[in-house]
């Protein structure tokens, strides 16, 4: 009967690879991310010193961990819950960790009267590279130092490159600590987004590629793009959006519309949709441009119902009515959130939840009739009349509107 070492080594590579994989090691948990659990494939390792070399190197060229260290506790909540990352280990053992490539240690700089006593105790916990998640959690300190712009100038980032494979090898390997240029750019690049930080440095038992160092600098001295430019670039796409709605590319319009939402810092992804940077956003434009002398934040919220206006046409000539009325209704929740009336059935009186004044008032009035009409295709009359009532009010002249609604009255009669 053949054992693992008598077939060839190509084909046991392929075995490592598969049994070593991090996709192979995950299950999926109930909130949409995934616990990693390595135990079983892991057992492979302690089955002879060949087996042990030849897996343990597959291995590590699939896996390669981050251990990240800051002395906020509550950091890997906000990564693992806003940043959707997924962590394999949060506990004591992350302290002990040593088969990471990459350190990531984060620290704040306090102003001498409230620098702490004692030294802060560090929390550390691990992620996966190859998963995307040292990408994502780059994509949500961005996000964080957007909305939160004092953060960053207070911060001290130490990055330090690392080899477990020698460092943590019980046998003796021959060759100096490596890793590949690839592989450091990898680990790397993904840190061009963070600006303005107090300090930052590279560090560890591996020498970074000068090229590497270099253009990393260079992404992050690059400043954001100030409010101004994100409404520019935002405006620019939603009229490429346009232009494919009215040419009948109704999915490519939806990119576009996407692509301008993340111009302004709001993500859609799928059925979520996360805002970010409102206090970057407060300000008043004085650059020239087509936004001068205009507050950022309201030609903000202009364009954001302006860009959920035409999604949800796009969505309702794809008659794709369920995506039409999450996103419909989920800007109307937040407009009803925020002048006190019930999330999802609205107020008694049309006339007070239409919000008078509201500089997107016709844009809204669009949300509510198209949103009513995706009411209307799935045969939710009594929703679809509420809704038009509402439309009624931000649309007094529109006469599809006016129509829709005798109709809707009458049915229901």
């Amino acid at each position: 009967m053949p054992t693992l070492l008598s077939i060839p080594a190509e084909l046991r590579n392929h075995i490592y690879s598969y049994l070593f994989s991090p996709f192979n090691n995950r299950e999926p948990v109930e909130d949409g991310s995934y616990a990693y659990d390595f135990s079983q494939s892991l057992a492979l390792l302690r089955v002879n010193r060949q087996i042990y070399l030849e897996s343990r190197k597959v291995f590590h060229q699939l896996n390669t961990f981050v251990k990240i260290s800051t002395p906020w506790q509550q950091a890997k909540y906000h990564v693992a819950l806003d940043g959707q990352v997924d962590i394999l280990d949060d506990t004591f053992r992350a302290a002990r960790f040593q088969m990471h490539s990459l350190s990531i240690d984060i620290n704040a700089i306090y102003p001498s009267h409230e620098t702490p006593e004692d030294p802060q105790p560090m929390f550390s916990f691990i992620i996966l590279t190859e998963t995307g998640d040292l990408e994502r959690f780059c994509l949500s300190w961005f996000y964080s130092s957007v909305t939160m712009p004092y953060l960053n100038p207070h911060l001290v980032l130490n990055l330090g490159l690392r080899d477990p494979y020698i460092s943590t090898s019980p046998f003796q390997i021959a060759g100096e600590p490596h890793l590949s240029k690839q592989k450091q750019l990898q680990l790397l690049q993904p840190f061009g987004q963070i600006k303005n930080l107090r300090e930052f440095h590279i560090n560890g038992n591996i020498a970074v590629f000068p090229s590497i160092r270099k253009a990393l600098k260079a992404e992050m001295e690059i400043p954001l793009d100030p409010p101004e430019k994100c409404l520019e670039k935002g405006t620019a796409l939603k009229d490429l959006g346009n232009e494919a709605l009215m040419a009948g590319k109704y999915n490519e319009a939806i990119k576009f519309y996407n692509k301008a939402f993340h111009a302004i810092h709001i993500i859609i992804d799928a059925r979520t949709r996360k805002v970010y940077g409102d206090p970057f956003f407060d300000k008043v434009i004085l650059t020239p441009g087509p936004f001068k002398d205009q507050h950022a934040g309201q030609a903000r919220i202009l364009l954001r119902v302006r860009l959920v206006a035409n999604t949800v046409l796009a969505y309702l000539k794809l008659h794709d009515y369920d995506m039409a009325l999450l996103t419909g209704m989920r800007t109307i929740r937040l407009m009803r959130a925020s002048i006190g009336v019930d999330e999802d059935n609205g107020a008694l009186d049309s006339a007070m939840e239409a919000l008078s004044g509201f500089i997107g008032s016709g844009e809204m009035g669009k949300i509510y009739f198209r949103t009513a009409m995706a009411y209307k295709a799935l045969n939710r009359r009594m929703e679809a009349q509420k809704l038009l009532s509402v439309a009624s009010v931000y649309l007094p002249n529109d006469k599809t509107v006016k129509n829709e609604l005798v109709a809707a009255t009458a049915q229901r009669a």
